[in-house]
Order: structure tokens, then sequence, then C-alpha cells
């Protein structure tokens, strides 16, 4: 079982991640769950902000040129391959599986994940070559944190 803490997940990657490419794709990832909904809300934006703070362990105001610049990429974007593949080639599959529970945290911000926000972190973990089980674990996980 993942051992979590949420809104302080304090994720240390294991390897050198740190580069703006993996940023930008992991915070266009993030803002796909929030935006599932078509609406991107201040709750949404802080949690973003505080994942990426811990995950890659960056400053306030980095995070906010980050979130700027991922956003107008993110915009941009026509599909979600071109995030998950980045992700892919940097991350280990331990750092996918903390990103899945990231991305998880954003979907439950508002106290539920809807239909749509379901659907996209399964398009996520499939392009993150994450397994079904693994997937349901890690939901399982946040769900039964916010009891």
């Amino acid at each position: 079982m993942l051992n979590i803490n949420l809104l302080t997940l304090n994720l240390i990657m294991m390897k050198e991640t740190n580069s703006k490419k993996t940023q930008i794709a992991a915070t266009c990832l993030l803002y796909t769950i929030a935006n599932a909904d078509n609406n991107i809300d201040e709750k949404e934006l802080s949690i973003i902000k505080d994942i990426l703070i811990d995950f890659f362990s960056i400053d306030h105001i980095d995070t906010r040129e980050l979130m700027d610049e991922s956003y107008n990429t993110w915009h941009n974007s026509t599909d979600l391959f071109q995030f998950g593949n980045i992700l892919n080639n940097e991350l280990t599959h331990q750092d996918k599986l903390d990103f899945i529970l990231c991305i998880y945290e954003v979907a439950y911000i508002d106290g539920k994940c809807d239909y749509f926000e379901q659907e996209a972190i399964k398009k996520i973990a499939n392009i993150l070559n994450i397994h079904r089980n693994e997937l349901i674990s890690a939901k399982s996980e946040i769900q039964y944190y916010l009891k």
C-alpha cells in the first residue's frame, strides 16, 4: 500500500527530474485534470501549486512562472501523449505512481472525482504505463485518506 501524506506529499524524486520540460509536462497533465469539467477554479490552482512545490522541490516564485508557462503550453496542445511521453522518459515507475496520486489529489480537491476527471486519469495512467491494479490502489489510497 502506498504511504502518502495528502497536501504535503513531500515527494523527493529518485533521479534528476527537475528539467524544465519535465516540470512543464507534469503541470500540463495536472491542468488537464483540473479542467476536466471545463473550469479551473482557485482550489485546483492552489493544489497544483502545492504539488509542484513538493514534487519538484521548487520555490513559490519558480512555481508561479512554471504554472504560467505550462498553462500556455497546455492551452495550445492537442493531446496528452506528448506530456506523458516526456514523463515516461524522465520518471521512474515509482515516480509515476506518486504522480498519479498527485493527479488524484487535484481531482478530489472539491470532494469528489467526477466521470470526466476519472476518464482523464485513466488516459494519463495508460500513457504512463500504470497498470489498472496500481491505479485502483492509488484511488483507494486517496479515498481512504479523505475519509
